[in-house]
């Protein structure tokens, strides 16, 4: 008896949690550029080991608004031929101030705190983008539209974002995942 309990608890314990989709149209109010949608209060995650890019080319920093997991290293590129700098603030502090002065120069950072970073090129001031480092994965930029997908999300209550990064305002509302 006691060894059917204890597989019981097992297969319990080892079956897969359900899981949908978010998707939708998100008021970006003209400027869906600078949107991200994500969901707080899921299960958060490590990105550690996640990498993705994020170059500067003609003068402009790709993706303008990159999301990204707590914990991912995010490869900071270089795809001009002349000096860019980038400068990443949370608020008013300087997080990372680094010179990338030759075309093809990468230089990985990781980032480990949750939050909102404005990217700046202190050697063009007409440049500037957004980092979102975010606890777990459920998150997704919006298209031109504000269309957004956010897949495979945990069955629970939690609090949709949908947040324009360049002023900062964000909109909460509750949504259930079955």
């Amino acid at each position: 008896m006691r060894k059917l309990i204890a597989s019981l608890a097992l297969v319990v314990v080892a079956a897969p949690a359900l899981a949908g989709n978010l998707a939708g149209i998100a008021d970006c109010n003209g400027d869906c550029g600078s949107t991200v949608v994500y969901v707080e209060g899921a299960p958060t995650r490590d990105g550690a080991g996640t990498t993705v890019d994020f170059d500067q080319k003609d003068k402009v920093f790709i993706p303008h608004v990159l999301p990204v997991l707590q914990g991912a290293t995010v490869n900071i590129k270089n795809g001009d031929p002349f000096l860019h700098n980038v400068h990443v603030y949370s608020g008013k502090e300087t997080v990372l101030n680094i010179a990338l002065p030759f075309q093809g120069q990468v230089m990985p950072q990781a980032f480990t705190e949750p939050g909102r970073y404005e990217v700046l090129c202190d050697a063009h001031p007409e440049m500037s983008a957004f980092i979102m480092v975010l606890e777990n994965p459920f998150f997704a930029t919006v298209d031109e539209a504000g269309a957004y997908e956010i897949t495979d999300v945990p069955a629970g209550e939690y609090t949709l974002v949908v947040h324009n990064v360049a002023t900062d305002q964000a909109v909460r509302s509750p949504v259930v995942v079955n």
